[in-house]
């Protein structure tokens, strides 16, 4: 009987071995056609990745250029010479160095004209060149920004005063106050540093102060200024008596010269 029954025993073993076989293959075959869709998948991320990538900062570069573009053709020289760098920075192209030697001569063109508007003194004793407009103290109110290079170092002091007749002159100011808008200002500095001048048979009484331009002054006169109708210069003495002066727009234009080429300079 156990002679009989060893052929079917021996049939199911090789029917149990192939079916393991079969799922080892199918197994395989499963993990080898996912194995090759990851990569793909994988492929085409990076690859799609770098693609995105460059196609950025092509994007990113052509809006610097066309930033560049506005601003020059606003006149903003220096911010468009800015945009421009940063656009030759990822890639320089014809047209970007183009763009950046009509900015580079706009510029050099704007600063002679400015400097035929201004008056320019070196001082060979302190090595220092001051740069000023060529109407500096006049009748009335004083009040512009100069400019002082030492070393090729570059400064900007603000004068504030005022010229005027003995008569009109009643007091010695020991306090300014600036009222540009909702804007109110006060100018601190020493009374003891003041310029003073009396020439009761010539330009009167000349009175005035040199500040050092802050990040706070130069707010006021680079933003604040420029963009209020009317600004206020008070002067205040010691009993409080004040007399107020209000900024032309020829004054207005002067400080914006002046800022634009302190701007220019290296």
């Amino acid at each position: 009987m156990e002679a009989k029954k060893r052929p079917g025993c021996l049939k199911i073993l090789l029917i149990v071995v192939g079916i393991f076989i079969a799922i080892v293959i199918v197994i395989g075959v499963l993990g080898s056609i996912f194995g090759d869709t990851t990569t793909d998948s994988d492929n085409g991320s990076s690859t799609t990745s770098t693609q995105g990538s460059g196609s950025s900062k092509s994007q990113d570069q052509e809006d610097l250029y066309a930033e560049a573009q506005e601003l020059f053709k606003k006149g903003s020289y220096i911010d468009a010479n800015i945009a421009i760098d940063k656009a030759i920075k990822v890639e320089s192209k014809e047209e970007y160095t183009k763009l950046k030697t009509e900015i580079k001569t706009k510029i050099d063109n704007r600063k002679a004209e400015l400097e035929a508007m201004f008056e320019i003194k070196d001082d060979k004793v302190e090595n220092i060149t001051f740069i000023s407009p060529k109407e500096g103290v006049s009748k009335g109110l004083v009040f512009y920004p100069y400019i002082g290079v030492k070393d090729s170092n570059k400064y900007m002091v603000l004068r504030v005063g005022y010229q005027e007749p003995a008569s009109k002159a009643l007091f010695v100011f020991t306090g300014i106050k600036v009222r540009a808008g909702e804007v109110l200002e006060e100018l601190k500095f020493n009374p003891m540093n003041k310029l003073n001048n009396v020439d009761i048979l010539g330009s009167g009484m000349t009175e005035l102060i040199d500040l050092d331009v802050n990040k706070k002054n130069e707010n006021l006169l680079s933003t604040v200024i420029p963009s209020t109708e009317e600004v206020i210069i008070r002067f205040e003495d010691i009993s409080n008596k004040s007399t107020d002066y209000t900024l032309t727009k020829e004054q207005k234009q002067t400080i914006a010269d002046i800022l634009e080429y302190y701007n220019y300079l290296d």
